[in-house]
């Protein structure tokens, strides 16, 4: 071996030991002190948790000693999250400074406006019209919240997550709110596809789906065992490992469908009536058709 040849080796060693160092370093980042920014609506504010500590973000905080910052609000839309975007100076500084940033948006653009009218004309029309509409509104709210947050911090790790089916399994209803969420959810790939480097996709519908007992008792926000699971989601991509595996099979059997229903029903009606008298449900009921 020539002298040259030596020297070449010697600096190809050096420059993958140097950026070995550099991948452990990176990965080493995200621990004590790193700086972990949450937006979005209920799900990310931790409602469904039975406790403030059991939220997805409390979850991935405690165990990675994160400095967390969350900015996510129940009931919050894409328009609500653009009003942050430009007034919550706080918000603002968080993003810039952020080392990873969680985003999970869209349901409400979804849920807000007509939904049983939206899904009952999904169910017994076939009509899809009006969660279409809804949804391109939405496409280009998120288009702008994403250049928007990227305007911000170019640098961060940026993890968009997808939204799972809280009626999955519930005879008509889930099948209706799964062709919703189906569509909702290919806003988030189709700007993925187009600009691949925005973000990070954190499939937690794909996780989600096949599984009981990761809804809460409203039907519409994760359980215990929900935010559990986001957070494995979201820290497998932190650390540059496998996700939760994907369950997969059939749908149930008619009777089990049935049971499902009836289940979700109870849960449903126990939960709201806990907090609202029945007319008041009756009221909100109404005022979402």
């Amino acid at each position: 071996m020539n002298g040259i040849t030596k020297k070449l080796l010697s600096v190809l060693l050096v420059l993958a030991l140097v950026c070995a160092l550099g991948a452990t370093a990176a990965r080493a980042a995200y621990g004590t002190g790193t700086k972990f920014v949450v937006l979005g609506d209920s799900i990310p504010a931790g409602e469904g948790a039975s406790e403030e500590e059991k939220a997805y973000a409390e979850l991935i905080k405690t165990a990675k000693g994160f400095d967390l910052k969350n900015f996510a609000v129940g009931g919050h839309d894409s328009d609500d999250l653009l009003k942050i975007l430009a007034e919550n100076e706080e918000a603002v500084q968080a993003i810039k400074d952020a080392d990873i940033i969680n985003l999970s948006i869209g349901g409400n653009d979804l849920l807000h406006t007509n939904v049983i009218t939206l899904v009952l004309r999904m169910i017994f029309l076939g009509d899809t019209s009006a969660a279409e509409e809804h949804i391109a509104n939405f496409a280009v709210n998120f288009a702008v919240i994403i250049e928007k947050i990227r305007a911000l911090n170019p640098d961060a790790l940026f993890i968009v997550q997808t939204l799972y089916n809280c009626m999955e399994g519930v005879p008509l209803v889930g099948d209706a709110y799964e062709a919703a969420i189906v569509m909702l959810n290919q806003v988030y790939r189709d700007y993925l596809k187009a600009t691949p480097a925005a973000y990070e996709l954190a499939d937690v519908y794909a996780v989600f789906k096949g599984r009981e007992g990761l809804v809460f008792r409203d039907r519409i926000h994760p359980s215990d065992a929900g935010h559990a699971l986001i957070a494995q989601v979201l820290t497998a991509i932190m650390d540059e490992t496998a996700p939760p595996e994907i369950v997969t099979g059939g749908n149930p059997g008619f009777f089990r469908q049935i049971g499902l229903f009836f289940v979700a029903l109870y849960d449903y009606l126990s939960y709201w009536l806990s907090i609202y008298s029945p007319l008041e449900l009756l009221g909100k009921a109404i005022s979402f058709m």
